[in-house]
């Protein structure tokens, strides 16, 4: 029988699991009962309005919006994947882009978000990934992320498996977010089957900020 720890086997297995962005899109589907809900009552798309998937992945915020939708990332696999499972929408587009140099003409969005993005980037790069951000949308943008002071046993665990290596307490976060928005509205929560601590920040771009 292996000596090898539990929690090393967890994150081998965490590991084979986000390589197939198949597995991966299903997986988190479970992670995220209740939590979509709730971000598409925050986000209040309406009629009209052009939404941006920032690190968009396997397109699981897609599912957010019937209008129209633009998701960008650098991993061709989870590109794919996204871009076949929804080959159908004639409103959602994938796009292959860094979050550092948006290719979009200012306020061409008028609301964006980031779904578990944030963690993935040291401060230097989370500053200038949101500075860049702030100038392509015109009202606003959704952080989503783990709510690390919140967690219990399940979602600590869960956390200590994810490959972002820049997981922050609320008030770093919150400070790290303010240098280019100001913050709306703050939701503090868990998924529907208590698994999962999340906070969803509601920002305003600040005019100039970029």
């Amino acid at each position: 029988m292996s000596s090898e720890p539990h929690s090393s086997l967890g994150r081998r297995f965490f590991i084979r699991v986000v390589e197939n962005p198949a597995v991966f899109f299903y997986l988190r589907t479970h992670f995220y009962w209740g939590t979509m809900r709730r971000l598409r009552r925050v986000l209040d798309i309406r009629p009209g309005e052009r939404l941006l998937d920032v690190g968009c992945g396997s397109g699981m915020g897609a599912g957010l919006t019937r209008g129209t939708y633009v998701g960008v990332d650098t991993d061709m696999t989870y590109l794919r994947f996204a871009r076949n499972r929804l080959r159908a929408s004639a409103t959602h587009t994938f796009m292959a882009m860094s979050a550092l140099d948006l290719a979009f003409r200012d306020g061409a969005f008028d609301k964006a978000m980031m779904l578990n993005v944030v963690h993935h980037l040291d401060d230097d790069m989370a500053d200038r990934f949101l500075g860049t951000l702030a100038r392509v949308v015109r009202k606003k943008v959704f952080v989503l992320d783990h709510d690390i002071d919140r967690d219990n046993a399940v979602s600590g665990w869960l956390v200590r498996q994810d490959r972002g290596g820049y997981m922050r307490s609320f008030e770093p976060l919150r400070r790290l977010l303010g240098h280019h928005y100001e913050i709306e509205r703050v939701d503090r929560f868990f998924n529907l089957e208590h698994t999962v601590s999340c906070v969803v920040f509601t920002l305003l771009p600040r005019q100039g900020a970029a």
